[in-house]
């Protein structure tokens, strides 16, 4: 369902209401909203007066997802605003949260959301397996047996 809010120059400005997998409803600015090109489609095939159903995107991801998108639609960045906003957004996320986010992103079609969580998915990766060797019971002949590349 599209209605109207009035934004600082006074002109109203459509909202899109979004409904996520397990009902929840977010009422969205339409400049927010067509950040991810799914909707941006939808809202060009005039269905900006229907609320869209997210399907594929549980209630916690899309809070998460409809933050961002009303950050990158209002605030034009610096590069490094740029960074401190995905360094604070991305803070409090577990691993699990960052597929989520980076499943949405993508069904979503949000490509520099799904980029950042995917490049903090292999960041994560990263310092496991980093963990992983340190912390590695393994005797050092074993450990770069195991290493080595296969033949």
């Amino acid at each position: 369902m599209a209605s109207t809010q009035e934004n600082d120059d006074k002109k109203p400005e459509t909202t899109i209401t979004l409904k996520s997998s397990d009902g929840e409803v977010f009422e969205v600015p339409e400049s927010a909203a067509v950040l991810s090109y799914t909707i941006k489609n939808m809202v060009e095939d005039g269905r900006e007066g229907d609320v869209i159903s997210l399907e594929q995107v549980d209630g916690k991801t899309l809070s998460w997802v409809v933050a961002y998108l009303k950050k990158r639609a209002v605030d034009p960045f610096s590069e490094k605003d740029k960074d401190e906003f995905d360094t604070e957004f991305f803070s409090d996320k577990d691993v699990n949260s960052l597929f989520d986010i980076g499943n949405a992103a993508n069904y979503l079609n949000i490509k520099e959301l799904l980029d950042m969580s995917i490049t903090k998915i292999v960041n994560l990766r990263r310092m496991f397996d980093e963990n992983f060797w340190l912390e590695s019971t393994f005797k050092p002949e074993e450990e770069a047996e195991t290493r080595r590349p296969e033949h």
